[in-house]
């Protein structure tokens, strides 16, 4: 595999509103390479001090949702996941783990060892009204068209978007009989293009824009959050994603219609995103790690398998990071700096997906 590290040989220049991005997080489905190039394989040594972390962490008697830096050491693997964050953050926003050892761990030891090594790339977050700071994304039943589904319960190809924290993990235990492939594009060459071709269209962007929280807030708060797609803080690009809950929003109260510019941006935004994206599989032991603030995911629909124990199943940590790219202090302290915490909810960690379909 190639060195994943591209933060070593990449400069960024300070960006500036309606002026082309030059970022490292800037890449094209023309030059990103191969997913050898972003990967990192996780060694046998690596392997044995995730698993030495385990014991570790259980000699404390913690719960797990208590699993952090100070009782999951690691050693030389934790200078390679510092890498692996700062690629997130002055590198390609895009790295893949591989060889997570699935087969040497049980459930809960995963569970364990999953978020034992976030905690080396920030703090895990609740992921919804439930809690959960260990997602499981599986098709459930859910109905993607419904304003109160999150698209990880179904087995449809989503819209492009971006999950509300730092960085989102997805670490694949199942994949599906066909379809289901991961399929990511970056945000800073969707602006760029768009930029190009449209200013106006550009600008429309760097607007307010609402969006639907999917039935999940604490009493009294809006059922939509507002806030631009395209933000320029301290020199530093950033961009939320243009999901379907941008769509959901316009069934809400309180939210108003589309501006004929807006539907222009939208409709120029989602086709330039699907120029500039590129398709991966996931395997099993997997680890997608993904800088939510430059980088857009989605995945294809699959066809899944009918036995329960060999349908389609990865495990999601949103993570925040309050010392990665600077945001707007409305984007910063609204739901990406915490997540989906109501109020009064416990946060957990189910090690079985049926434990989620709640969520």
């Amino acid at each position: 595999m190639a060195d994943f590290r591209s933060f070593l040989r990449s400069k960024r220049i300070a960006a500036e509103p309606m002026q082309p991005v030059i970022d490292p997080a800037g890449w094209s489905s023309e030059n990103l390479g191969s997913v050898d190039d972003f990967s990192y394989a996780i060694t046998d040594r690596d392997a044995d001090e995730l698993v030495a972390g385990v014991a570790a962490f259980r000699r404390h008697g913690a719960p797990i949702e208590e699993v952090s830096r100070e009782n999951f050491p690691l050693q030389r693997f934790a200078g390679v996941l510092a890498d692996v964050r700062r690629e997130l953050i002055d590198g390609r926003g895009l790295v893949m783990l591989r060889n997570f050892p699935l087969q040497r761990l049980d459930r809960e030891q995963q569970a364990i060892a999953y978020l034992g090594l976030g905690a080396y790339l920030g703090k895990a977050m609740s992921q919804n009204a439930q809690g959960h700071i260990l997602g499981h994304v599986k098709d459930l039943g859910g109905n993607y068209a419904d304003a109160d589904t999150r698209g990880y319960m179904t087995r449809a190809e989503m819209r492009f978007h971006s999950d509300a924290c730092d960085y989102v993990g997805l670490l694949c235990l199942q994949t599906a009989k066909s379809g289901g492939a991961s399929r990511v594009a970056s945000s800073v060459t969707v602006y760029n293009r768009m930029l190009a071709q449209r200013p106006d269209l550009a600008a429309a962007l760097c607007g307010d824009l609402y969006r639907s929280r999917s039935g999940e807030l604490n009493p009294g708060e809006q059922p939509w959050i507002k806030h631009p797609i395209f933000c320029f803080t301290q020199g530093y690009f950033s961009a939320t994603g243009l999901g379907a809950a941008i769509d959901k929003a316009q069934k809400l109260p309180g939210v108003p219609p589309f501006t004929q510019t807006q539907q222009e941006a939208i409709a120029l935004y989602r086709t330039t995103v699907e120029a500039c994206a590129i398709d991966m599989d996931f395997q099993p032991g997997d680890i997608q790690l993904l800088n939510n603030f430059v980088t857009l995911h989605t995945r294809r629909e699959f066809e899944d398998w009918p036995e329960p124990q060999r349908k389609r199943h990865l495990l999601r940590l949103w993570l925040s990071d309050p010392s990665s790219r600077p945001l707007l202090k409305v984007v910063r302290e609204g739901r990406t700096g915490r997540g989906v915490q109501l109020k009064g909810v416990k946060l957990i960690a189910p090690l079985d997906v049926t434990d989620a379909a709640a969520a």
